[in-house]
This record gives structure tokens, sequence and C-alpha cells, in this order.
């Protein structure tokens, strides 16, 4: 572990309609480089300190296809392989922190510090959600650069269709990139989000996807202006949804809209409460990753 630079995943749930943050207490174990057995740690810790069972941490077991059997001696095994299934210790961030000083070494202190900046980047984040959801996105240091560099991007694209395509339905090409990427139209995304008629439409999209959306329509503009230096006059409309199709059925642009389609579910039901219903699928678990990128935070 160079440097000692720790980088132990916390995840965000929702329990009891409050959101906490936990942490796999078998990474804790690994980050803190402990000698027993994990198994025999994370028991001695529990029983030595009186950690609570549902209210400090939880116990997951692995779904198995074939079911689960309990030996005598309380392990769990697959039914019909006999494979020891691993049991999983889900600590609150606060039980894992004292685990952590429990070590009483140099490495357990700095996790400590590490979850405690943690947690302070995620109720920094769920502040600024909670007082203004629409624009919580804003809170990026990275928005208002992203958000300058893509207008440029954007006037490519519009740019672009004004000069080389003869059917200037602008609305209705926006709402092509719109599907594509995220799987709604403008209309329905402002529908959700309850945008006032003054509510840009993209100051209120995260600083990544504004990233994505500004690629594509300069990249487009350009395979557009292409497609019209080669025919020697306008596209029509046709002309353009096939340069469209062309353009974004590519490799990365499929990665690029898994993306943003995770961001979209995931970051949304998290911090604005709100479910896309075409991208329930997309969503994952909003973790401290999360938070870094939302604050335009690298390794720290």
């Amino acid at each position: 572990m160079t440097k000692d630079i720790i980088n132990i995943n916390v995840v965000q749930k929702t329990i009891n309609n409050e959101k906490k943050r936990f942490v796999n207490a078998r990474e804790l174990h690994k980050w803190l480089k402990v000698g027993k057995f994990f198994a025999n740690w994370i028991k001695d810790r529990i029983e030595k300190y009186d950690f609570v069972e549902n209210l400090d941490y939880f116990i997951t077991v692995a779904n198995f296809g074939n079911g689960v059997r309990k030996r005598a001696n309380g392990i769990l095994v697959d039914k019909k392989t006999g494979k020891v299934i691993p049991i999983e210790y889900i600590l609150t961030i606060d039980m894992a922190k004292e685990v952590a000083m429990l070590e009483n070494n140099e490495i357990g202190k700095k996790i400590r510090k590490y979850f405690i900046r943690t947690e302070e980047r995620f109720k920094q984040v769920m502040r600024a959600a909670l007082e203004n959801p629409k624009f919580v996105n804003q809170i990026s240091k990275d928005f208002s650069e992203t958000r300058e560099e893509t207008k440029s991007y954007r006037k490519d694209f519009t740019d672009s269709i004004k000069e080389y395509v003869s059917v200037k339905y602008y609305g209705t090409y926006t709402d092509m990139l719109y599907q594509f990427l995220f799987a709604e139209r403008a209309k329905e995304y402002r529908k959700l989000l309850n945008l006032a008629k003054k509510d840009l439409t993209r100051n209120t999209m995260y600083e990544e996807i504004l990233f994505f959306i500004g690629s594509f329509e300069t990249g487009l503009a350009g395979e557009l202006e292409k497609k019209y230096k080669e025919k020697g006059n306008s596209l029509n409309q046709q002309e353009f949804i096939k340069i469209f199709k062309q353009f974004s059925s590519t490799r990365n642009w499929d990665a690029y809209k898994k993306r943003v389609r995770k961001i979209m579910a995931t970051y949304d039901e998290e911090l604005r409460n709100i479910k896309h219903p075409k991208l329930i699928d997309y969503k994952k678990e909003f973790t401290n990753e999360d938070i870094k990128k939302i604050l335009g935070q690298k390794n720290v």
C-alpha cells in the first residue's frame, strides 16, 4: 500500500428512512493488516466490546442457488457442493472507526481519520441535496468550467445543423441525443425534476454527464461536416438520422451511455429522491467514490 494511501469502500444505504454509511468488515480487516483469521477477529471484537447486531453491524450471506446448510460448528456451506459460504459483516461507519482505533497502531489511526473525512464529505453533499436538490449537481468544483466548455460544444452542434442539414429541428435532434444517452426526452427529464420554465436543463445535470453530452455533440458535428463535404450539398433529415445512428453505435459510446445511465439512476435517487422509470436497472450502490466524483476530487 504505497505511502499508506487508503481507499476503503463506504456505501450509503437507507435504513428506517435514514441514510447511513457502511463498511465491509472483511475489507477493513485487510487494510488493518490483522494477523488473526478474519472470522476469529471480527467475532472477538464484537464479543469483547459489546457491539450489537442490527444496530452496530449487520450480517449477510451470499445467495447460493443450491441452498445453504449449517454445520454443527456453525459454518455455512452450499448444500450441493459443500463449499463454505463466507459470512459478511457490514459495519456502520461509527463501528468501523472504533474497530480501527482498537488495533492501537498507526494504520488504525490513519483509517479512522480516513473514515472521518469520508463521513464529512457524505454529509457535505447530503446537506447540499437537502437545501437545493435541483442544483445539487453544481456542488462540483468542476461544474462551472465544464458547463462553459460544453457551451462551445453545443454551439458546434447547432452551427453544424444550421450549415449542413436542410431540416433544422434542433429540439428533435437534441431529444435523439438525450434518448440515446439516458432514455428520456428533455420534457420527461424536466418533468421528473419539476423544473420551472426559467430553469436551464443543463444547469441541473451532473458534471460528468455534461461532459459526455458535449463530447457527443461536438463529435457528431464533425461527422455532419464531413458528410456534407463528401456530398457537396445539405443533408436531409433521413441522412442526419443515419449519421447519428452510425456515430452512436461505436463501442465507446455504448460504454459512455451505460455510465451516464448509472449516474442518473443512482445520484438522482440518492440526492434528489427521484427515480427514473426507464433507468431502474442501472441503479447501483452509492459509495464514497461517487461522492468524490460529485465534489470533483481525485484520490483524496
